[in-house]
């Protein structure tokens, strides 16, 4: 009876071989149970739990980088800083300063790090020192967190999530300083740029401007967020289109047709802070709040912190290597195989080149050879013909002295 079992089930079940599991098999309800509300406990519970945006903002002073932000979360965001004139600033001050934000019951821990000074100086090779430093502290610590015997405890995050870069609206191309450095920024946080003070800017500057900075994004090779990482978020693409950013800030509210809407008031007319029609605030809100915010989370530490962790961990000495785990490693192998292929592809042709090379001299030397081999044989010939002429005349003087011989 055993036997006859296991011969009737026999190649149903194989052999998975260690730390495998079987496949599920598919099976369809009678009636539902409630599986349908599972989503809403993960929603439930994520609702309560707090999230978590830290925001750097940078650009030169008087670009409205504060009344922006009042504007973005709508609310007034004390600013701690003792406003400067450029004179008076000697170097670049980061500071974080950390807000509470609640809406339907959704609590938003924001921490809003703000670069008073980048840019004011005369000499600005300097500013970014600061900055950078800041944001590997973060990194730092929040390795060092890592490391702890507390590893299980929540870490408490403050590393850079998103870098809003405050453009001037000159109409004209990038400053060097602003593409030294978004290409330093670029490489260690999410990179949002966006042009301040749009409503000086009329529609036709604003296209020119933004088509401007995008091709020197380009030409520098400087990656910016979204466009520059992959994604799958639905309604992505139709805000990349906005990219670079124009955006105005006003907390201050302005009659439009009867209504009460933020803005700000010229003697020409009124420029509307929500009109997607006068510039990108809403689709950089969106993009922000609507989409992104996990995603730059996610983006922050499973691209930017593991890059800054893993030169930490490699060393200055050791050499730079990827796991098959790694995001990068698909195009770091792909990459080392195109590397690969055109180091044999040269080498095989610098090989081929030698080869014809030393044919050549090769013939050259044979040639060269045959040419003196010929010329010898030329004159041992020429020789042998001197040597058979005057034995020929030898032969005849003898002839003759033998006939006058036999006359006599």
């Amino acid at each position: 009876m055993p036997l006859e079992h296991a011969l009737q089930l026999r190649g149903l079940f194989p052999d998975l071989g260690p730390w495998k599991t079987a496949p599920a098999h598919p099976v369809t309800l009678n009636r539902p149970f409630g599986m349908d509300a599972l989503p809403l406990q993960l929603y439930n519970k994520a609702k309560k739990t707090p999230f978590h945006l830290n925001i750097m903002v940078v650009g030169e002073t008087g670009l409205g980088k504060s009344t922006f932000m009042n504007t973005l979360f709508h609310t007034e965001l004390k600013d701690s800083t003792l406003l400067k004139t450029p004179q008076d600033t000697k170097t670049v001050k980061v500071t974080p300063v950390s807000y509470d934000l609640e809406e339907d019951g959704v609590t938003l821990k924001l921490c809003v790090v703000d670069t008073p000074g980048f840019g004011d100086r005369v000499n600005r090779m300097a500013d970014l020192e600061p900055i950078t430093a800041y944001i590997d502290d973060q990194y730092n610590a929040y390795h060092a967190a890592e490391k702890s015997k507390g590893f299980r405890a929540a870490i408490h995050d403050t590393r850079i999530h998103v870098c809003l870069f405050f453009l001037a609206p000159t109409g004209h191309r990038l400053k060097e300083l602003d593409i030294a450095a978004l290409r330093v920024l670029s490489s260690k946080v999410n990179v949002i740029p966006v042009i301040a003070k749009a409503d000086g800017l009329t529609l036709e500057e604003k296209a020119w401007f933004k088509q401007a900075i995008l091709e020197d994004l380009a030409i520098n090779e400087i990656p910016t967020y979204p466009t520059s990482f992959e994604n799958d978020i639905e309604g992505l693409d139709e805000l990349k289109k906005h990219i670079p950013f124009t955006i105005i800030g006003s907390t201050e509210n302005v009659q439009v047709n009867g209504e009460k809407v933020r803005g700000r008031e010229y003697h020409w007319g009124s420029v509307q802070v929500e009109n997607p029609a006068h510039c990108d605030f809403v689709h950089l809100r969106e993009l922000l709040m609507a989409h992104c915010l996990h995603d730059l989370v996610q983006l922050t530490h499973h691209h930017h912190y593991h890059t800054h962790r893993a030169g930490l961990l490699c060393g200055p000495d050791r050499p730079p290597s990827l796991l098959i785990c790694d995001e990068e490693y698909d195009q770091h192998m792909e990459n080392c195989k195109t590397t690969l292929y055109q180091d044999m592809t040269s080498k095989e042709e610098a090989m081929r080149q030698h080869f014809v090379q030393r044919v050549k001299e090769t013939e050259q030397s044979l040639k060269k050879r045959e040419e003196v081999l010929q010329q010898k044989r030329e004159a041992m010939m020429k020789e042998l013909e001197e040597q058979k002429r005057l034995l020929e005349n030898t032969e005849r003087e003898l002839q003759a002295l033998q006939i006058q011989t036999t006359v006599r």
